[in-house]
């Protein structure tokens, strides 16, 4: 079995142990992982009606809401595959009686990457709600859009190298505009049993933003693989 690491900290005497039943609901999450990609452990949040913790209000006022379990755990490989995948319970079981909250799936570009060298490398995030938000908005995913059954997602991406200055140079993953519906990455499932990932990546196909000169203006500018260049709003590249 992978290892399982615990990412949050314990609340007082909580038992975070996970006692799935027999015939506890599971989901299956696996990801096509295309060559020079490294695809990250997979983090899962559980939450209790039972074990109960402290959050604080603005008046640092305390008051009661459900307890938090957070777990990283790697994917497993399937032979002669490029496919790497695992399945995990949606009831937690526990004396606690845990429920799966949110998955999230990271994956970035592989260090051995000559594109690494020299930038801040961002992971491009996948979040899966089994219930209300429990992982933040700050991955890069845009807002939750519900689906129901099984999920197979298929995006076509492509390696972003941000300039800021001269000494912050940063790489990520680009797959259309996430303020957008159709290019979210945050899901509100139901009923789902299996979810499927395929990132289709074009290591190849580098766009470069450039920021904006203090005299023309504050847009940054697009270089895009075939050479041309353009004005853009934000930092998003036309996809």
């Amino acid at each position: 079995m992978p290892t399982v690491f615990l990412l949050s900290a314990c609340y007082g005497k909580t038992d975070q142990t996970l006692s799935p039943p027999e015939n506890a609901r599971r989901v299956t999450i696996a990801v096509r992982v295309p060559e020079g990609i490294t695809l990250l452990p997979l983090q899962m949040l559980y939450r209790s009606e039972r074990c109960k913790t402290k959050s604080y209000n603005s008046s640092n006022e305390a008051y009661e809401i459900r307890g938090y379990n957070g777990f990283m755990q790697a994917f497993s490989p399937i032979t002669n595959s490029d496919i790497r995948q695992q399945r995990i319970a949606i009831d937690g079981g526990g004396k606690c009686q845990w429920q799966l909250n949110s998955i999230k799936v990271s994956f970035k570009t592989a260090d051995g990457n000559p594109l690494v060298k020299g930038k801040e490398v961002f992971a491009t995030n996948y979040i899966f709600d089994f219930d209300d938000y429990g992982f933040s908005d700050g991955y890069g995913t845009g807002k939750a859009k519900e689906s129901r059954g099984d999920l197979h997602i298929k995006t076509d991406f492509f390696p972003m190298v941000t300039h800021l200055d001269e000494n912050d140079i940063s790489l990520e993953f680009f797959g259309g505009e996430t303020g957008y519906e159709k290019w979210r990455r945050r899901y509100k499932l139901h009923d789902t049993q299996k979810i499927f990932i395929e990132p289709n990546v074009h290591l190849t196909k580098v766009v470069t933003l450039i920021p904006p000169d203090q005299i023309e203006g504050r847009d940054f500018s697009a270089i895009y693989p075939d050479g041309s260049t353009e004005k853009i709003p934000y930092i998003y590249p036309n996809y």
